[in-house]
């Protein structure tokens, strides 16, 4: 009986041997968690190549792919952050715009200005907390119905981040990128 491959950094890995173990069709993973470790393989090996991240794949539920979708921009934004913290401070950035359009936070009791980097860690916290709950998302295998209307307001709120960066952090969205 063949030995099943570990698909994880061992302690002490080479820089370039970093993720180098071979994707598995996602018709062969067994995993409850397979649709996440698929989308992350396609991330892993070109993250560039969008269109094909994005489309669904034959035979799966199209809800849970852009829930995966969903978690898996939250954990890339939290890398971009990383990036953009020295840039968008909040003295450079007192509010969170993207050109004229001024964002108000939602991570308070009543939305309210925010600098823009506080702005962008409440937007990923929360989206971050929704797209965890037990209560809208009890299972990683299927997503209830009643949950779907989250995604339209998580991706709005997401997409602002990007917004941000795009129109005064160019040269850090860019490098992201």
């Amino acid at each position: 009986m063949p030995q099943a491959q570990v698909l994880r950094n061992r302690p002490g890995i080479r820089h370039e041997d970093w993720s180098q173990w071979p994707t598995i069709p996602l018709e062969q993973m067994e995993s409850t968690f397979s649709v996440q470790q698929y989308i992350q393989n396609m991330v892993r090996h070109d993250a560039s190549d969008v269109k094909k991240i994005v489309e669904v794949p034959e035979g799966q539920d199209r809800d849970l792919w852009r829930y995966e979708l969903l978690r898996q921009v939250c954990q890339d934004l939290n890398n971009f952050v990383v990036l953009l913290e020295p840039e968008c401070t909040a003295s450079s950035c007192p509010e969170m715009k993207a050109l004229e359009w001024l964002y108000l936070c939602a991570g308070h009791p009543n939305p309210q200005q925010c600098s823009a980097l506080d702005y962008i860690i409440h937007t990923l916290d929360s989206a971050t907390a929704l797209l965890n709950s037990q209560k809208y998302f009890p299972s990683r295998v299927s997503i209830p119905p009643t949950s779907l209307k989250h995604f339209s307001n998580v991706t709005r709120r997401l997409y602002r981040i990007f917004a941000h960066a795009w129109f005064h952090h160019r040269e850090v969205f860019t490098e992201f990128e």
